[in-house]
């Protein structure tokens, strides 16, 4: 297992730049990564490092800094300023301006704002490499092995995915759009890319409906304004991708749950259970 670098280490590798000069500040929460907020002066960034746990995960580096610079250039995502992926490391600016939380996808027009930044998110060059969902679920149920409360529902998480059909027409996909990743300036961009690759776009907004229980009618407001109009094969394709991203979710959430227990998360596990059963 390669070493894990402190914040000072990892800002020391950054060309022209004195770890001493930063003002440091820890993000707690992430399961995979150490994040923090980072100040000099007036300009403000955001240091992300591995926490040795991605492996487990199947995370494509490459591809999420493909995706990130593209979305960076195109205003859709923080500039990169460095990266290592080898050392696990990835410095960006920091986005200023309003997280969303999830009162913004109760008002129609925050939907339909959310639906244009996804079609400006699809647009982006294919990175090439094209999600397998099914690998990615068994990852998850590997890590929950000797977990024999939570592996054996894990499993029917799998097979659950496994009967599900996948279709073509892929697109470059941010993967993981909850509110939280949302910010809201001038416009609206996202943070948190480490999830991106070529996907079904409705993946992207199933993400959006399944972590947010979005209602029937948001959830076509979302699609619609997405689609521009009402489409019965994108509606059957949300549908499936729905089903796909609870299943995701609860094999995330139960693996967070190993390493951050919570009564909240515990009891968002069983609610999700008796939806994907």
């Amino acid at each position: 297992m390669k070493k894990q670098l402190s914040a000072f280490e990892a800002l020391a590798l950054v060309p022209d730049w004195d770890p001493e000069a930063f003002e440091v500040q820890e993000l707690k929460g992430g399961l995979t990564n150490r994040t923090y907020h980072l100040r000099r002066g007036e300009d403000e960034y955001v240091l992300r490092l591995d926490a040795g746990r991605e492996s487990f995960f199947e995370f494509d580096r490459a591809s999420e800094l493909l995706i990130l610079d593209a979305a960076g250039k195109a205003g859709l995502a923080p500039e990169i300023i460095h990266t290592d992926k080898y050392l696990g490391i990835l410095v960006t600016a920091f986005l200023p301006g309003r997280v969303w939380d999830e009162a913004d996808l109760q008002s129609v027009d925050a939907i339909e704002a959310l639906a244009e930044l996804l079609r400006k998110v699809h647009a982006l060059p294919l990175c090439g490499n094209r999600i397998d969902v099914s690998a990615v679920a068994i990852s998850y149920e590997n890590y929950l092995e000797k977990r024999h409360g939570l592996h054996a529902f894990a499993s029917h998480c799998v097979e659950v995915i496994g009967k599900l059909p996948v279709h073509g027409g892929e697109v470059c996909c941010h993967n993981d759009i909850v509110a939280a990743n949302v910010i809201e300036s001038s416009e609206l961009k996202l943070i948190d890319w480490e999830f991106a690759c070529d996907n079904d776009p409705m993946f992207d907004l199933a993400s959006a409906i399944g972590f947010h229980n979005l209602d029937e009618r948001r959830s076509a407001t979302l699609l619609n304004a997405y689609a521009g109009g009402a489409d019965a094969e994108l509606t059957e394709r949300l549908v499936e991708q729905v089903r796909v991203y609870d299943a995701i979710q609860w094999l995330w959430l139960a693996s967070r749950q190993l390493v951050f227990p919570s009564r909240a998360q515990s009891r968002r596990l069983e609610k999700l259970q008796q939806r994907i059963r």
